[in-house]
C-alpha cells in the first residue's frame, strides 16, 4: 500500500520521470518559504489531510519534490523532516533523531515542538484514533531540477498524464 505525494509545484516533474502509478499519485502544497521564514507551526497546519489520513493507516506515503539550485529541496529536506518529527513525537511518543545534511538537529526539533500551539497539536492528535500502525512510513525523495519557474513545463507534464 504505497501512496505518492507530489509536491507543488517543483514535484510534477516526478511523475514524467519515475513512472508513477497515476491511481496513487496524490498533490499537496508543503512550502519551502515556510522553512526559509521559519513559520513551522503553518507547515503543521498546511498538511493535506488524506497524507495524514494515509500514514495513519499505515501506508507508505512518497515525499517526491525537487530543488530549484541544489538536489534537494527545502520544503524536502527541513519541511517534510520537520513533519517526520512532529508526527512521530505527537502520535507514538517517539523523539526521532533528526538528521539533516549529515547534521543532529534533534535539539532544534525539540524547541520547535515546544513552540507549537494547542490548537494545532489537537490537529495531528485527531488522526490517532484512526492510527492502524505503530510506526509511520514515510520516503522522501528528492533530486534537482532546471524546471523552476517554468509552468509551461509542469502543465505539459499534467496534460500528458491526467487529459
Amino acid at each position: 500500500k504505497i501512496k505518492y505525494f507530489i509536491n507543488l509545484t517543483n514535484g510534477i516533474e516526478a511523475i514524467d520521470t519515475n513512472e508513477l502509478p497515476l491511481e496513487d499519485i496524490c498533490f499537496m502544497r508543503l512550502q519551502s518559504c515556510y522553512v526559509e521564514e521559519h513559520i513551522y507551526d503553518d507547515i503543521l497546519k498546511d498538511i493535506d489531510h488524506n497524507f495524514l489520513m494515509y500514514l495513519a493507516l499505515g501506508y507508505k506515503c512518497c515525499f517526491y519534490d525537487f530543488g530549484a539550485r541544489a538536489v534537494t529541496s527545502k520544503a524536502a529536506y527541513m519541511g517534510m523532516k520537520w513533519v517526520e518529527y512532529f508526527i512521530n513525537k505527537r502520535w507514538f511518543g517517539i523523539e526521532m533523531k533528526a538528521m539533516v545534511k549529515g547534521k543532529n538537529i534533534t535539539q532544534h526539533m525539540r524547541h520547535l515542538y515546544s513552540s507549537i500551539p494547542k490548537r494545532t497539536k489537537k490537529r495531528y492528535d485527531y488522526y490517532k484514533k484512526y492510527l492502524l500502525t505503530d510506526e509511520i512510513d514515510l520516503e522522501i525523495i528528492t533530486d534537482s531540477t532546471t524546471n523552476d519557474n517554468k509552468p509551461d513545463y509542469y502543465l505539459a507534464v499534467l496534460k500528458k498524464y491526467f487529459q
